[in-house]
């Protein structure tokens, strides 16, 4: 009788079994982008949008084929958002991010898990000025999930997320979510491939009023599952802003961005 072995635990493993949402403003990961911001709270202006933030793999235990199985880690960014028409180039808004997922995949499906702690602060200089919002209680931690289906360089995914915690006087804490993107193996330019992406998000809160992502660039460097290199973007967002102090603004952008995937 021949006895099958489970597979090794990889440590600290490459790559994702549930690759990073292309057009998702949250996800984490590490960028500059340009944007020309228009609200109906004010003129429109210059927005330098930055982020800082990676999924590192902790453990991985293999599935069947490879870039299958179960994965687990940590991951955490720091998003912030300065108005380049300000004098002093202003810092507006500051998101500080930091979970735990468990993603799996098997054959043309992934799926993930994240339970994840959000803080989020004005800029010092907007509070002085006094132009600032009323300043909201954004500490929150937040349990979402997500199911992908793939074929052909396409995916489809969508989920949900509930927040556990946060000030009681907002009771509404459901959220859905949902989008298509597209990531190319073919080389088009200067060994760059198509990458695209629309995300579509709604909560409870803002009565389910949707906010849309939009992304369409070129992706250079180790194709997925790796996905180290940089993608140039053209981008645009209109709905709710996606900024944690400004969330009951809604907010339309559209710019360039440089996304560097380690």
């Amino acid at each position: 009788m021949v006895v099958a072995q489970a597979a090794a635990v990889e440590t600290f493993p490459q790559g994702h079994v549930f690759r990073p949402l292309v057009a998702d403003p949250a996800e984490p990961r590490s960028f500059v982008s340009v944007l020309r911001a228009d609200s109906d709270e004010g003129e429109p202006f210059t927005l330098a949008s930055v982020g800082f933030g990676a999924n590192f793999g902790l453990a991985r235990w293999p599935g069947e084929r490879p870039g299958e199985g179960w994965q687990t880690g940590v991951f955490g960014a720091v998003f912030s958002q300065f108005n380049l028409s300000a004098p002093s180039d202003e810092l507006l808004n500051s998101d500080f991010v930091i979970g735990v997922p468990l993603a799996a995949r098997r054959g043309s499906f992934s799926a993930r898990v994240r339970l994840w702690h959000q803080s989020s602060h004005l800029g010092d200089e907007l509070i002085l000025r006094g132009e600032a919002p009323p300043p909201a209680d954004l500490s929150m931690e937040v349990l979402d999930a997500m199911l992908a289906w793939e074929r052909g360089g396409w995916r489809l995914y969508g989920g949900g997320s509930y927040v556990l915690r946060r000030d009681a006087s907002n009771p509404k804490r459901a959220g859905a979510q949902g989008g298509i993107e597209y990531l190319g193996e073919r080389v088009l330019l200067a060994s760059g491939r198509l990458v695209a992406g629309i995300d579509v998000k709604g909560y409870e809160e803002s009565a389910w009023e949707a906010g849309v992502s939009a992304k369409l660039g070129l992706q250079f460097g180790a194709p997925h599952p790796e996905r180290r290199g940089i993608s140039l973007f053209l981008q645009a967002y209109d709905g709710f802003a996606p900024f944690g102090q400004f969330t009951s603004a809604e907010v339309r952008y559209y710019g360039l961005g440089v996304q560097f995937d380690l």
